[in-house]
């Protein structure tokens, strides 16, 4: 015992020393006041590109690389209230203290901020023009809950789901498909960005819907007699009691010589929606939204009072892609009474000669953001695919600057209405990053900014796909641990309403796997 306290002792002795030596042979460099510059009459490069952006004040720093060659840099971030960050060194790479930059932010709310950048060459110092953002007293949801995939869905037996807190760095895996037997992982979809309501889908091996109901868990299989497939994309009622799924024949297609926009990559065979009732465990189908046509990925409006989704006509064999044109719609839904209105199209592909996925709505029910592509549902793959703004108070859509040469799909609204996150792929054209981008009460749009990460040269050196992102008010609090148990449980088998009828393209006891894996 004694000779352990001896141990510890000379053990920090030894690093104390180690620590003296290391500040007197390798002094802090104090920072210059730099006198005699070049004025150059451009911002520097750099990258992340966080320049002319909002930024919530609520937000980890946007650490960067300054793309211009030199010897040293200086990087000066002031703002009219507090202490100023100065930053010097050898290294490109700024890496921004979290402490100083929470405190700027915190007493600057609906300020500018502002990046000054000198670069030292050859001895000579340059100056660059400014680059000013500002700093919105609008709050973003904290939290981001992502599926993190290869960039190639033929290999979805490699993949996992994380969880990052947007005011530190720090990310959380929540499951890895590799403990469990490498089956698909999706779908994870929140209720009105609450994490105590949430559910995601297995695939393959322990196959079922996880729901996680305010501290309940169960897995539930949502294939019946009555329908196409097992649920696959999602809208939780945010009353919490019902859940839209699309029910599909999914036919996927894989190329060995490289990916053409034109091709069908991900189309259905067929599609129903459904409504699946939490408490009661069964499905109902309402010929409304399972007409023989293929409707598709739901959407509730916040009030609960409308369920919007796209439509196309039915498949018929070989179907060129120009035919593949989704229309959006929506049906007006009586919860008390489970009841629906009559369809309404809102936009018609067939008129506009293109296609509409995924539709979502602000949580204060004013703006709808949707996909438009050439043809067809799945965007992720498609360059031709663009965000689309329309305002639903006046039922008029545009669309904004905030869209790239790649494709632009999934979008995520904070709780709030005033931030909203969604992946495009404009770094390379190739993988799917996270965006964000501020939207102010009238409807005007910040330019987007990827999501900052600790290490400068992440998104130089990490090919991962951040599949999905959705905003969340909260941390999701559990972990693999607490939902092993339900993964690996038999799941219970969903009932049918005997009062509704079966799609039209089901056939008597057809309770089959899916191409979906279900």
């Amino acid at each position: 015992m004694k000779n352990n306290r001896i141990k510890k002792i000379l053990i920090l002795i030894a690093l104390f020393l180690l620590a003296v030596m290391g500040y007197f042979l390798f002094p802090k460099q104090p920072v210059p006041e730099i006198k005699n510059f070049t004025q150059v009459n451009r911002s520097p490069k750099i990258f992340p590109d966080y320049s002319v952006i909002v930024i919530p004040f609520n937000l980890a720093p946007i650490n960067f690389m300054v793309k211009e060659p030199g010897e040293q840099f200086l990087v000066r971030i002031s703002a009219h209230k507090g202490k100023e960050i100065k930053l010097f060194q050898r290294n490109p790479e700024i890496g921004i203290p979290a402490d100083a930059w929470k405190q700027m932010l915190s007493d600057n709310l609906n300020d500018s901020i502002c990046l000054d950048i000198y670069v030292q060459q050859k001895g000579n110092w340059q100056r660059f023009k400014s680059i000013k953002n500002w700093i919105s007293s609008d709050k973003i949801d904290p939290y981001i809950f992502y599926r993190d995939i290869v960039p190639s869905n033929s290999y979805w037996n490699q993949m996992s789901m994380h969880q990052r807190d947007l005011e530190s760095f720090k990310e959380t895996e929540i499951i890895n498909n590799y403990r469990t037997d490498h089956n698909c992982v999706n779908c994870h979809t929140f209720n009105q960005n609450n994490p105590d309501q949430m559910l995601f889908h297995i695939r393959g091996k322990h196959s079922g819907t996880v729901f996680y109901n305010k501290g309940k868990l169960t897995k539930i299989n949502l294939k019946t007699l009555k329908t196409l497939s097992a649920g696959a994309y999602c809208s939780w009622h945010p009353s919490g009691k019902i859940v839209a799924f699309a029910v599909n024949k999914i036919k996927q297609n894989y190329y060995l010589s490289g990916f053409d926009h034109k091709m069908k990559e991900v189309f259905d065979l067929a599609s129903d929606i459904v409504l699946y009732n939490i408490e009661a465990n069964t499905v109902y189908n309402f010929p409304q939204i399972a007409s023989g046509d293929r409707e598709n990925l739901p959407c509730w409006s916040p009030d609960g009072k409308y369920l919007y989704y796209t439509k196309t006509k039915k498949y018929v064999v070989d179907m060129p892609n120009e035919e593949n044109l989704y229309s959006l719609m929506r049906v007006s839904y009586n919860l008390q009474n489970n009841t629906m209105g009559e369809p309404e199209t809102l936009i018609s592909g067939e008129d506009i000669k293109k296609s509409i996925a995924f539709p979502t709505i602000s949580p204060d029910g004013r703006y709808l953001f949707f996909c438009m592509v050439d043809f067809g549902y799945f965007p992720i793959n498609n360059k031709t695919s663009d965000l689309y703004l329309m305002d639903l108070q006046t039922m008029k859509y545009y669309k904004p600057d905030i869209n790239s040469e790649e494709s632009e799909s999934y979008i995520s609204w904070s709780a709030n209405s005033r931030w909203f996150v969604f992946s495009s792929r404009r770094l390379d054209g190739m993988i799917s990053k996270p965006f964000l981008c501020h939207i102010d009460s009238i409807g005007n749009l910040s330019n987007p900014f990827i999501l900052p990460q600790e290490d400068p040269l992440f998104y130089t050196i990490d090919h991962r796909n951040f599949a999905r992102p959705e905003l969340m008010k909260a941390r999701f609090k559990l972990n693999f641990e607490d939902l092993k148990g339900v993964i690996f449980s038999e799941a219970i088998d969903a009932l049918d309403d005997p009062a509704t009828k079966a799609s039209s393209v089901v056939q008597p006891n057809d309770r089959t796997v899916n191409e979906n894996g279900n």
